[in-house]
């Protein structure tokens, strides 16, 4: 299977007008890692980090995707792996306002809107949550407004309409 993973990325890798490479890697959920950190850094880093290498011979960014609490790995995947952005924030684990103090000099944070909050707030109280989220991540750059998550269908539509019209200069 991982030379098939090697062989289907490498692929990837050779596409014209490939801009990054997002990959995607659920390690946590809302207390802790899935797995302990250290079996994560011998048998997932390594992958990651050889990944990340080769897009980064071809000047390109390679961002990562992590649900739940993975402090713990954190720096392994700044200083090792070598990330360049970290996507999906929940304010229950790690509120991408707090994620921007701890890390926003060091990567580009993705997301940050609590699909939670998306889903239940009303407009107007989104609007003032998304607008917050901007103001504190922003300055600086490093920070691109988003979901913290894929918008789930249950998502109401003008809310996820709201979201990207606050998002708008």
């Amino acid at each position: 299977l991982g030379e098939l993973i090697l062989k289907y990325n490498q692929y990837l890798l050779k596409l014209e007008g490939l801009a990054a490479i997002f990959q995607g890697e659920d390690f946590g959920y809302n207390t802790q890692t899935l797995i302990p950190p250290d079996a994560i850094r011998k048998y997932f880093l390594p992958w990651h980090r050889m990944y990340a290498e080769k897009i980064h011979e071809k000047g390109k960014p390679y961002y990562f995707h992590s649900c739940g609490e993975i402090s713990a790995i954190m720096e392994d995947l700044i200083n090792e792996v070598k990330i360049d952005g970290k996507h999906s924030f929940q304010d229950n684990v790690l509120p991408v306002a707090k994620a921007k103090k701890l890390y926003g000099d060091r990567i580009c944070l993705l997301g940050g809107i609590d699909v939670d909050k998306l889903a239940s707030l009303t407009p107007g109280d989104l609007r003032k949550y998304v607008r917050d989220v901007i103001d504190q991540c922003a300055p600086g750059g490093r920070f691109a407004v988003g979901a913290g998550n894929s918008i789930p269908s249950y998502i109401p539509a003008e809310n996820y309409l709201t979201m990207l019209d606050e998002s708008l200069p």
